[in-house]
């Protein structure tokens, strides 16, 4: 035998057998009782402790009753249930049992007192009666004399003062009255003349009262109780009127006791009592001490409480065999409304021992406390209820209902279930401000016993605080209430989400999971599409989730793959069907926290505490949607040479940052297998080459991309990684494409060739600067005219000033050589054409043109094309006809026309709505101007265009960068280019800006640019 065994309740104590009556009821005793004579004294005594309250009561009632004492009014006040009948008839009985006296009363100081008191009349009045002539009828009969009050019977009255003193005058009398506010309240419905029985029945008492105090009536006295917080309060209010009428008139001669010490070690004791014939010596009890202290002493070790073993379980020795913590939890709930408070918790207390001995729990237990109550007994659930029936709800759901209810599914689950009944026992409380609930450390201190493992209690309280649907939270005490918490909004939201919704859910965590990352194996990604949409594109890889399906992958999916031709442009992670539904159920847990946490976060007065604890559970139940996706999805069947392989997947979502964690260990599975090459450089670039052109030489770009859609041996690169490739091979001139046709090298040399650019200087007089760049070439021939050839002078510059219409230009290769192939063969000569310039504007009532040398000018008046206008010589003023408002001219040289220019008279600003040009050249010469001119595009919206960048360093550094007309920057653009310049040149630059032209969205927008500036606006720099 063990020595917990050893310890047990059923080794050292011997319940009575009035523990195991079912019927036994502690309410079964009333002072009727005691007048019928029907109690055995002996037995009574037997059963019960003579509380402090109760030696007080007999001291003071035995005092008075030897005539000892001017104490002759004694007011029993206690809440319901609280020992106030009890100790009525614990005097009545030693007051009508002169014997029994010595063995109940042993104070020697007593001894005399009791010699003194012979035979005592003793007379009782129950409130729950209804006696035909009142409160004073029923005394007068008790003793005997009736006919002494026959005047105050019909019609009722109120005996007064002196009738009461001599009705008991020279006798030795105890007179208790019990139950009187319901009997009170019975009776005021009765009417008297202008009064009721009520008013007659308490000023009858007032009147008794005060004839206990006069000559002759030494010998007798009066003993009342009170049922304070029961439902009798205005009577109640009746009998504090009597009370206080007689505190003034006899100087508080009524004495106050309070027959139990709630807050004492009286209760073990009179539980002890009550419910055990034998207890055990003193030595088992504090060999007991000592194992609970050592269990305590491990819970601190544990982190579990800071309780030290040795202090926390000495209490043990006042309460044994109940434990230290039934006082506390007692206490919390004992002023519940219409709780019988001693009686209760023994009624509570017998239905418990008698369980543990009839279960056999005695033999495996050591204390008896709240903790160790079992729920599931109707009669223990019954008392429970009788205490707080509000908590009807919290005891099914969450602590015991058959082995259904949260606590009793949890692991480990004697632990479970002890934690929830000990929380359950501290939230009785029903009464306001009241204290409810425990904290971790506590559940461990009442907890700590031989025999049970508090290792889990952590993780305990954590499953009932996430699953239970009344366990509530406030800082660190736990508590349950009659209110739903948290956890019951998230079930219902749970219950009500469809399968359709789940799904959803599913789909955007596993979008979550498997997005696609930035150059990966896979750049669209489809979850458990219909059949329909699965449509492949030949320029990347589709990755589609299927749903789990029984056997592995969908049949129907691989007889797709099959008669696809973009095989080599799709694969599918799939599992297996048995996890899906778990994957279903985890998301609906998963959006109704995330929702409840939501609308906690936009409440009026979010509970820090709650979003904290919200947002961990938040989090734990992500970990477990992650868990279960990792469950469903096992398997990715992807195209090789054989054919749709299939590979383990092995996904761990579960870590942190859970994004894109699935796109991840595909691509690593996929780059293990050498199918997906992230880096197309020139070694697999040349194996590519190789796979695709065989020993062709050409082909078209389609079919190309045709090939590697479809040829499952093929490996993948990232989207638009073939582009890439592409562009790379021609600019390094190993491909060459002509439209759709690509050729692969080698190639004979290209020619050498030359692009002109110029810019203008002064384009009336044909003056430009030319940059002339030269291709495959290092050496340039320059003449002036239509022909130039090797002969001809060289440029010594990359630039040159010109004046005049045509210049020729010639790039050669020195390094030439058709012998051995090197170098590249001298190409066609270019020739660069001076554009033809016009310009125009109204002066006045003419219109003045400017143009290029030796241009013919062509003008109409009318509005007509001015190709067929008449001809006018440039730089003289045209005086059109009378009324004309437009003017449209045209300049041709050599064939080639300039822009046609179109001249409105009075117009003093741009179209509002129509896109500008502004054809003015702005200049900036510091960093601070090129800044605001740049914030000036930003906030008209505006761009630049014929840029040219100058930035000048330290130590002579610069650097420039030029740009035609036909790019145009936005400000940010501007900004990003400047930066990258300046940069290059290194610290401590200055910015310079030339900018050729402004090009605004609209007209307005140019109208407010010179508007802000204090630009004037000549109209002939306008373009619309």
């Amino acid at each position: 035998m063990t020595q917990t065994a050893t310890l047990s309740l059923k080794a050292l104590l011997q319940p009575r057998a009035s523990v195991f009556e079912n019927n036994k009821s502690e309410t079964t005793l009333d002072i009727n009782d005691l007048i019928e004579g029907s109690i055995n004294p002996h037995t009574f005594f037997e059963e019960n402790v003579i509380t402090d309250g109760m030696q007080n009561l007999l001291r003071q009632g035995f005092r008075r009753l030897a005539g000892q004492s001017s104490n002759s009014v004694f007011f029993l006040r206690q809440s319901m249930g609280g020992g106030k009948t009890h100790n009525l008839i614990t005097l009545g009985l030693l007051a009508a049992h002169p014997l029994v006296r010595p063995q109940v009363i042993t104070d020697p100081l007593m001894e005399g007192v009791l010699r003194d008191v012979k035979n005592v009349e003793v007379v009782a009045f129950n409130g729950r009666g209804n006696p035909a002539h009142g409160l004073w009828g029923v005394i007068a009969e008790q003793l005997g004399n009736k006919g002494a009050f026959a005047n105050f019977y019909a019609p009722p009255d109120a005996p007064g003062q002196e009738d009461w003193e001599a009705l008991l005058r020279g006798r030795t009398a105890l007179i208790l009255i019990d139950e009187l506010p319901p009997y009170l309240d019975a009776v005021e419905s009765r009417v008297i003349g202008d009064s009721n029985l009520a008013r007659l029945t308490a000023r009858a008492l007032t009147n008794l009262m005060a004839a206990l105090q006069r000559p002759g009536c030494e010998r007798v006295a009066l003993v009342l109780t009170d049922l304070a917080g029961a439902a009798y309060n205005r009577s109640s209010t009746y009998l504090q009127d009597v009370l206080s009428d007689l505190t003034k008139e006899t100087q508080r001669l009524a004495l106050e006791i309070e027959p139990v010490q709630q807050n004492s070690n009286e209760v073990y004791d009179i539980l002890r009592k009550r419910l055990f014939e034998t207890v055990p010596e003193t030595a088992a009890v504090r060999q007991l001490q000592g194992q609970y202290a050592h269990e305590i002493d491990q819970a601190r070790k544990m982190g579990l409480t800071p309780s030290d073993g040795q202090q926390a379980s000495v209490a043990l020795l006042d309460t044994y065999p109940f434990h230290p913590s039934l006082r506390d939890l007692y206490a919390r709930f004992r002023d519940n409304s219409g709780l019988q408070q001693t009686r209760g918790l023994i009624r509570l207390m017998r239905a418990v021992t008698a369980h543990l001995w009839e279960s056999g729990l005695a033999d495996q237990r050591t204390t008896i406390g709240f903790q160790d109550i079992d729920l599931n007994d109707d009669r223990i659930r019954g008392e429970v209820l009788n205490i707080n029936d509000k908590l009807k709800n919290a005891l099914s759901h969450d602590v015991a209902d058959q082995g259904r209810a949260v606590a009793e599914q949890n692991e480990p689950a004697d632990l479970s279930r002890r934690a929830a009944t000990l929380l359950l026992s501290s939230s009785l409380a029903h009464v306001v401000d009241g204290v409810v609930g425990l904290s971790p450390q506590l559940v461990a201190d009442y907890l700590a016993q031989p025999g049970l493992d508090l290792a889990p209690l952590r993780a305990v309280l954590n499953e009932l605080a996430h699953k239970s649907w009344y366990l509530h939270r406030d800082g660190d005490q736990y508590y349950f209430t009659s209110t739903r918490n948290i956890n019951a909004e998230i079930e219902a939201s749970i219950q009500a989400t469809s399968e359709d919704k789940a799904l959803d859910i599913v789909r955007e965590q596993l979008r979550m999971l498997f997005n696609p990352l930035p150059d990966g194996a896979y750049k669209e990604l489809l979850i458990f599409p219909a059949l329909d949409q699965i449509e492949p594109k030949q320029g990347h890889v589709l990755l589609v989730l299927s749903r789990p399906h029984a056997g592995g992958l969908n049949p129907k999916l691989k007889e797709l793959f099959d008669a696809s031709t973009l095989r080599n442009r799709m694969m599918f992670l799939t599992g297996e069907e048995s996890n899906y539904r778990l994957l279903l159920d985890r998301a609906k847990a998963l959006r109704a926290t995330q929702a409840a946490l939501g609308k906690l976060r936009r409440s009026e007065k979010p509970n820090p505490d709650m979003i904290l604890e919200l947002e961990e559970r938040e989090q734990a139940t992500m970990m477990h949607f992650l868990t279960a996706a990792q469950e469903a999805f096992t398997h990715l069947h992807f195209p090789e040479q054989a054919g749709l392989n299939s590979l383990d997947f092995t996904g761990k979502f579960a870590e942190r940052n859970p994004a894109s964690r699935g796109a991840q260990q595909v691509q690593e599975i996929l780059e293990a297998r050498k199918k997906f090459v992230k880096i197309l450089d020139a070694s697999e670039g040349r194996k590519f080459e190789a796979r695709v052109f065989g020993n062709a030489k050409r082909m078209t770009w389609n079919e190309l991309l045709a090939r590697a859609a479809n040829t499952t041996g093929w490996p993948w690169h990232p989207a638009g990684a073939l582009e890439q490739l592409r562009r790379d091979k021609i600019d390094r001139d190993e491909w060459r494409q002509d439209g759709q046709e690509i050729e692969r090298g080698p190639f004979p040399k290209e020619p050498t060739s030359v692009t002109v650019r110029h810019d203008v200087l002064d384009a009336s007089a044909d003056r430009y600067r030319l940059t002339v760049v030269p291709k495959h070439g290092t050496q340039v021939h320059y003449a002036e005219g239509p022909t130039v050839d090797a002969t001809s002078p060289v440029m010594t510059d990359s630039s040159m000033e010109v004046t005049g219409q045509t210049f020729s230009f010639l790039a050669v290769d020195p390094t030439h050589d058709p012998a051995t192939n090197k170098g590249h063969p001298t190409g066609e000569p270019f020739t660069w054409q001076a554009p033809t310039f016009l310009k125009g504007a109204w002066d006045s009532d003419a219109v003045i043109i400017e143009a290029s040398p030796d241009v013919e000018v062509r003008v109409t008046f009318d509005g007509s094309a001015p190709e067929k206008g008449q001809v006018y010589k440039p730089g003289q003023p045209i005086t059109p006809p009378p009324g004309t408002h437009v003017v449209q001219a045209v300049a041709t040289r050599g064939g080639v026309s300039s822009a046609p220019i179109t001249l409105k008279r009075n117009v003093t600003g741009p179209e509002p709505m129509t896109p500008a040009r502004w054809t003015r050249s702005h200049k900036t010469t510091a960093t601070a101007e090129s800044i605001k001119f740049m914030d000036r595009l930003d906030k008209h919206g505006a761009k630049a265009a014929g840029v040219k960048v100058v930035v000048d360093g330290k130590d002579g550094q610069y650097g420039t960068a030029n740009f035609s007309e036909s790019t145009a920057f936005t400000a940010d653009a501007l900004r990003e280019l400047t930066e990258y310049v300046r940069k290059l040149v290194g610290p401590e630059t200055n910015l310079n800006l030339d900018v050729r032209e402004v090009q605004f969205e609209r007209g307005q927008h140019l109208s407010d640019w010179v508007a802000e500036n204090g630009d004037k606006l000549s109209m002939s720099e306008v373009k619309q």
